[in-house]
């Protein structure tokens, strides 16, 4: 009854609206230059009701869809009335077959029983001198206006800089999404296996899409980098890249499609002023698979001291002195820059003279990941210790490495280090060194045994441990220990036999446990788990406290057992909207990353006030 009242009102209001505009206007509208093969909409708009739509005579074009109808209207109160505004739209989606111009004749309606027509529309088809890009189906684009989701409204597309790397050489792996409709909640469902490939992400975790538009087969796409490699191939032949797929919620609108005899209030509450004629679809998208046909490093020109360097690098040394004294050390740093696989490279052998004690080098990486692949520099920083005075040479180092850009294996080498070592002072362990190879070595205050001198432990003759006092202790202690063990165990092992208050006890770290695992899917951006771990914290958590069974939990049982022990109302009712809150999320439009937020925070509230008042 109720709502014919509030219908009857509605009816009995818009009864006063005045229209923006009294004068019919019919206006076709379409775009005047087209490609061969461009698919492109041609629409009619009247600004009043019509009935009785004739189609146009579209020529050499081929309709592939149409006339798909929608409404949209307006209301403005100015000067004490109500102005309504109104438009009626047909929309074709039609394709260009072949070059000249082409004339789209008016198509007409009938507007409270009196007959007109729009106007003509002329286009004019030139040649198409691009070609066609793959990966779309030739499916109309306005399905999606029809609630049905095509094969070409969105989709993921992979994408390598190279199909035929050498061994070991970067190829840069490109995600990219394609979308001619609203997308949102994007999620990673599975990534690509990279079976006998070395890889590295490009992209940082929380780095925002960079989206950009692109013409394919004359529908406009939003393109977004999704997920980027820098991927090295680790073994020769065919390699197989497996799809990523990917989760998402797509928006389709949804067309009203009028009819006679309808009730004149469906075309009110159908309006868009009230509907926006839109639903959300989630949808899985996965790339195609690529095979990479890997080859092997070639064989000529190999140099001997190869050990596997693809990419193009440099190599440099310093010293930070080249004149010290026996036993001081010295730094010798080595850095390696370049474009390639800079974390899979080590260093060459590194030969320091006989008389030096060296030790293993800190290495100090500055690679950077970007669109472009992996560069940057890696060092290593050697400490050295001449123990002997004298001349030395540090040797170069030699770097080979094998270069895809021009096919052809590199040698370069670092300038070798001249050294003046000055004879150092005796140790203070005594040692000094008399020879180079380090085979006379003289030891200073070791030729005499000191008498040994007090304090030292004495003992009585004939003196045993057996039977003593301390034998008897130790062998009572470990009785005692015996006996308190058996009593702490029993006890757990009641406790653990009453399941109801073992529950009691562990509520709160089950639920707490819960709300963790809820913040990770939080995180991950996963809604439906969420908010089920969300939920079962709550309701685990009475159940523990109350050992109710599933079967008996509901709003009303929580609110009952709250009030028997005792807790405040303030207190109760909180724990009840939360509960009532998380049910709403789950299915209620906004912004996800606040009400996921939101309703973690009340949901750990709930539980530390309900927590505290039944202590």
């Amino acid at each position: 009854m109720l709502t014919r009242i509030l219908i009857l009102s509605i009816f009995i209001a818009s009864s006063i609206y005045s229209y923006a505009d009294d004068q019919i206007r019919f206006v076709g509208t379409a775009k005047q230059v087209v490609k061969v093969g461009e698919r492109f909409r041609v629409v009619y708009e009247i600004n009043q009701d019509a009935d009785d739509f004739r189609s146009p005579n579209f020529g050499t074009l081929q309709i592939l869809s149409g006339p798909s109808t929608s409404t949209n209207s307006s209301i403005q109160y100015a000067n004490g009335k109500m102005i309504r505004s109104y438009s009626l739209t047909y929309t074709y989606v039609v394709q260009a077959t072949k070059e000249g111009q082409v004339n789209i004749s008016p198509a007409s309606a009938t507007v409270d029983r009196t007959s007109i027509k729009s106007n003509s529309i002329s286009i004019n088809v030139v040649k198409n001198a691009g070609n066609q890009q793959q990966g779309t189906s030739n499916n109309s684009s306005s399905n999606s206006d029809s609630g049905v989701l095509q094969d070409d409204d969105v989709y993921i597309k992979a994408t390598v800089s190279k199909l035929n790397p050498y061994l070991g050489e970067q190829v840069i792996l490109t995600y990219r999404i394609y979308t001619k409709v609203p997308v949102s909640n994007l999620m990673i469902k599975k990534l690509s296996s990279f079976q006998g490939f070395w890889s590295k992400s490009l992209l940082e975790d929380n780095q925002q899409y960079k989206q950009t538009t692109e013409v394919i087969n004359g529908e406009e796409y939003v393109v977004a980098v999704i997920n980027q490699f820098a991927i090295f191939p680790q073994k020769t032949g065919k390699l197989i890249i497996e799809p990523t797929e990917m989760e998402c919620t797509v928006q389709l609108r949804v067309q009203s499609k009028r009819k006679r005899g309808y009730d004149p209030f469906e075309d009110f509450f159908n309006d868009p002023f009230f509907n926006r004629n839109v639903k959300n679809i989630n949808t899985l998208i996965k790339s195609k698979p690529i095979t990479l046909n890997v080859k092997s490093l070639p064989q000529e020109g190999k140099p001997s001291g190869f050990s596997g360097a693809v990419g193009d690098f440099r190599i440099s040394g310093k010293i930070d002195r080249e004149q010290l004294t026996a036993n001081d050390a010295i730094t010798l740093t080595y850095t390696i820059s370049g474009k390639g696989g800079m974390e899979l490279i080590e260093m060459p052998d590194m030969n320091f003279p006989v008389d030096f004690e060296s030790f293993e080098p800190k290495v100090i990486n500055n690679i950077k990941a970007d669109p472009s692949g992996i560069s940057g520099k890696k060092k290593f920083e050697y400490i050295a210790i001449p123990r002997v005075a004298g001349e030395f040479v540090i040797k170069p180092v030699t770097l080979t490495f094998f270069n895809p850009a021009d096919k052809k294996y590199h040698t370069i080498s670092t300038k070798p280090f001249k050294i003046d070592v000055a004879k150092g002072e005796v140790t203070s362990s005594g040692i000094t060194y008399s020879s180079s190879a380090q085979e006379d070595i003289r030891f200073i205050g070791q030729d005499i045994q000191h008498i040994k001198t007090l304090p030292f432990d004495l003992r009585k003759k004939d003196s045993f441990f057996f039977l003593s006092t301390t034998f008897f202790i130790l062998l009572v202690v470990p009785i005692f220990i015996m006996i308190i063990l058996i009593i702490i165990i029993k006890r757990m092992e009641k406790r653990r036999s009453n399941i109801g208050l073992l529950k009691n006890r562990k509520a709160n770290k089950v639920a707490k446990n819960r709300l963790r695992k809820a913040e990770k899917y939080k995180l991950e951006g996963n809604d439906k788990d969420y908010y089920d771990e969300i939920a079962q914290a709550l309701w685990g958590y009475i159940a523990d406290k109350f050992s109710l069974k599933q079967s008996e939990l509901s709003i009303e049982s929580v609110a009952e057992s709250l009030k028997v022990k005792g807790v405040e109302d303030i207190v109760t009712h909180s724990f009840i909207n939360t509960l009532n809150n998380i049910e709403f999320a789950r299915f209620a439009p906004g912004d996800s990353s606040n009400k996921m937020e939101s309703i973690y925070n009340e949901s750990v509230n709930a539980i530390m006030q309900a927590e505290k008042a039944l202590k």
